[in-house]
């Protein structure tokens, strides 16, 4: 997989649709900006701003989320007290430490430092706590919506999948020794990790880290990842935490098992579940578990072009969009 505009696809259809559609919208896009007469340069980075982003549900079974999230479905934590933004800053304003686009459905929510939780469904929790301060509001938004940030993670994993490699992967360890800023991984999620592995990482004087993890090697592009793997390296090192990117774009779902992740993690396609423990950002369709979110968000910008489209393209766009979004919805469904 390398080059401006290489997938590897799955072998099931709706993967193979859904990977296609991803690959065609990034390469009209980006050619549509090089043939622009009036493009634009921007900044795009939602995973420097949220510790947790999910698509759809957060089915909460303990631990925490450090940092800022948004929740495009519903919180489920029947029997539970989900617990949110305890490493933010205690600011004289108050910012949405957890936004839930759906329901809360909790024994209880606690949001701390002093910040705000926002819903758009219905609160079904006993208590609410807003603790550290009186600034905290419990607010209700039926109008809040997942949509932007969804586009931006898509546009995102599309974007690092295409990146050529510039690393070498062999027998557990990422080495870099280039002298480029961002170094560039491309690999198998079968060859990465296998029962009782470890990973170590040599970043060598590069500042960001991608890690494209391709799943179409596996049935259903499903990924279980075994016991026993551990981190070595500059994977220990706390301040790399925030530069490295583990980039899952074709993955469907995701078992973490006992890992405890270096680096951010961004699989928008997937279910996932399992892990230790996660140092960095972490963007999934959904989550089911017991788990800790560390507050290490990723701290590098990709630049997004920006380009004035006409009318019929941008509709023709957003039509194909809602298509891709709708056949993968019912080819779940049916699965």
């Amino acid at each position: 997989m390398k080059g401006q505009c290489s997938f590897t696809f799955a072998n099931t259809l709706g993967s193979r649709f859904m990977r296609f559609a991803l690959f065609f919208i990034f390469c009209v896009v980006q050619l549509t900006a090089v043939a622009a007469e009036t493009a634009s340069t921007s900044t795009s980075n939602v995973l420097g701003t949220y510790n947790l982003i999910l698509l759809e549900d957060y089915n909460f079974q303990g631990g925490d989320v450090e940092g800022q999230a948004f929740i495009g479905g519903d919180l489920n934590a029947q029997g539970r007290t989900a617990e949110f933004g305890s490493r933010l800053a205690n600011t004289d304003t108050a910012i949405d430490a957890v936004t839930i686009v759906g329901d809360v459905n909790a024994n209880g929510i606690r949001v701390l430092r002093d910040n705000n939780l926002v819903y758009g469904g219905a609160l079904n929790a006993s208590t609410v706590e807003l603790n550290d301060g009186d600034d905290g509001q419990a607010i209700y938004n039926p109008d809040v919506s997942i949509t932007d940030i969804a586009s931006s993670l898509y546009a995102d994993t599309a974007y690092y999948a295409s990146l050529t490699e510039n690393g070498t992967y062999s027998n557990g360890t990422f080495n870099y020794s280039g002298s480029d800023e961002v170094a560039v991984f491309n690999v198998s999620a079968s060859e990465v990790f296998a029962q009782n592995s470890a990973l170590n990482l040599i970043a060598g004087s590069a500042e960001t880290i991608i890690i494209n993890v391709s799943a179409s090697d596996l049935p259903g592009n499903d990924i279980v990842i075994g016991g026993g793997v551990n981190s070595t390296g500059d994977f220990t090192q706390q301040s790399y935490y925030s530069n490295i990117l583990w980039n899952f774009y074709d993955a469907e779902s995701i078992d973490f098992n006992n890992l405890n992740v270096k680096g951010s993690v961004l699989a928008p396609f997937a279910d996932t579940t399992g892990g230790s423990s996660f140092d960095g950002s972490f963007a999934a369709e959904s989550y089911t578990g017991a788990r800790e979110f560390h507050n290490f968000v990723f701290n590098y910008e990709r630049e997004a072009s920006v380009v004035e489209v006409p009318a019929p393209h941008s509709s023709l766009f957003l039509i194909l969009f809602a298509s891709i979004l709708m056949v993968t919805r019912r080819l779940k469904v049916t699965r």
